[in-house]
């Protein structure tokens, strides 16, 4: 039997419900009676993915452009890790004469193409394969943590995001963007949100759920937003921001791109 089945690996309830059919999305799914974190139970697939799922490992370099332009705002200078960094666009996109960056990345492929991303952009930096729970790395050493799509690919999201939490000095951030069971996209499409459709996924959060668990790793709810449809984050995603020692996130402190995006606890 899948872990999930045992305990929710937000608060440790062990309740589930049915979440949704499960044949649209092609697995089962099950929602915590406490505390709402979903997860994917892959192991018993009943049909095929949803038509026009796509992986989100595929990652858009003009979407990376904005959010390196978001990370350069938030955090002026200093040293960045990305978790899940694929081919390392974002990394590359970060002014070399300000920044110092680590990529973490479990596919093989794309950590060396990431490597050869940061060796032709001149950033300094070096990219890990392997997954951020095992990555040897020295406690609070990084200003910003960045999650872009990462965290619900983890097979434990409280102990990666827990492991980041520990990477960060206080007073860091952690930027994370996960797909929003909050968002009207996916209410409206249900099953067939693609997201669901996703076979890297394990787990799909919503604002309260994502703000537990920052609450639980030892993070200050900062700021989240649901997009408005402006291309970055797509539509149904959410971006959240949070800080490391009770350091509150000002508005004035993101990006513009950021800034656009519709208060917490709205649902555009």
């Amino acid at each position: 039997m899948d872990d999930r089945c045992l305990s929710c690996n937000l608060c440790l309830a062990s309740d589930f419900e049915p979440y949704l059919d499960a044949s649209p999305c092609g697995r089962s799914l099950v929602r915590c009676r406490d505390c709402g974190l979903v997860a994917a139970l892959p192991a018993e697939r009943t049909g095929p993915a949803a038509p026009g799922a796509v992986p989100h490992r595929v990652r858009d370099v003009r979407t990376d452009l904005k959010r390196a332009a978001a990370v350069m705002r938030i955090l002026p200078a200093g040293k960045i890790l990305e978790v899940g960094c694929g081919a390392g666009s974002l990394l590359a996109c970060l002014d070399p004469a300000r920044y110092e960056v680590v990529g973490v990345e479990t596919s093989a492929s794309l950590a060396a193409e990431a490597r050869r991303s940061l060796a032709e952009s001149g950033v300094r930096g070096v990219i890990l394969e392997g997954c951020i729970i095992e990555a040897k790395l020295s406690s609070e050493t990084f200003d910003l943590v960045a999650m872009f799509g990462a965290l619900g690919r983890c097979p434990s999201p409280r102990t990666a995001l827990m492991k980041a939490s520990g990477l960060l000095r206080g007073g860091g951030y952690a930027v994370i963007e996960t797909p929003s069971l909050s968002s009207l996209t996916a209410r409206l499409w249900g099953t067939r949100w693609q997201p669901l459709g996703d076979p890297t996924a394990e787990y799909f959060f919503t604002t309260a759920t994502l703000e537990r668990l920052t609450a639980v790793c030892g993070l200050t709810s900062g700021a989240a937003w649901l997009t408005l449809p402006i291309g970055w984050p797509a539509l149904g995603t959410l971006v959240y921001v949070a800080r490391k020692s009770g350091v509150p996130v000002r508005l004035s402190e993101l990006a513009p791109e950021v800034g656009k995006m519709t208060p917490m606890g709205a649902t555009r």
